[in-house]
């Protein structure tokens, strides 16, 4: 699997695979110190992305309240949605965008971004050794030129009827009140949980469950 990353000149920024995500990302963690990208799954599986970032890009991802996660098979879009873009050791980030939401309309999201992007880079290869696979996955193919597959079309069209209208809008500095919003602290909470020896109250318990 390759891993493209992608930004777009109002400071949108996703990741697109050459293949399907096996498993469903919950949130996309950020080591400012190197660069690195990691895949948090739901099932608290994840995946160290294992081509750093480029510098230039940072201040882009600390003002980004989300990440689009997308893949693409014989040039049409398989999969699409957002999750919460967290940074490795910084629990302000947590607090900030504890309220903020994924946009409620995954596929009009995620089709304004990708027919939008200016700006990428590979952060995944299978072999990063080989410098013939860094170039973008989707070979001379624009990313504003692709489809959604048949089964994600008639998602969108559902989407697109008026009263689901997509507005995006771009992350600010004051994160004003037309700022998109998402579950950001779900990320906390899958790292939490892996410190715990198993499901129960915070000491690890099992006490007041209910079975």
């Amino acid at each position: 699997m390759d891993v493209d990353f992608l930004l777009t000149e109002t400071g949108e920024v996703g990741l697109l695979s050459s293949e399907n995500l096996f498993k469903k990302v919950a949130g996309i963690l950020f080591d400012h110190e190197n660069g690195r990208m990691t895949l948090e799954y739901t099932d608290m599986d994840y995946l160290d992305l294992n081509i750093p970032v480029e510098p230039e890009f940072f201040g882009t991802l600390d003002l980004a309240l989300f990440i689009h996660v997308g893949a693409v098979k014989n040039n049409f879009i398989s999969q699409a949605y957002q999750v919460p873009l967290m940074f490795l050791n910084d629990p302000y980030r947590v607090e900030i965008f504890k309220h903020v939401r994924t946009p409620p309309k995954p596929l009009e999201s995620y089709f304004y971004f990708i027919s939008h992007c200016v700006l990428g880079q590979p952060v995944h290869r299978l072999d990063a050794g080989d410098e013939d696979t860094l170039g973008c996955i989707l070979g001379d193919t624009l990313p504003s030129e692709l489809k959604f597959a048949p089964h994600l079309e008639r998602r969108k069209a559902i989407e697109s009827r008026p009263e689901f209208a997509y507005t995006p809008n771009a992350p600010t500095m004051g994160l004003g009140g037309g700022a998109v919003s998402h579950p950001s602290e779900r990320m906390k909470i899958i790292r939490e949980a892996r410190k715990r020896p198993e499901d129960g109250d915070k000491d690890g318990t099992d006490e007041g469950r209910k079975d």
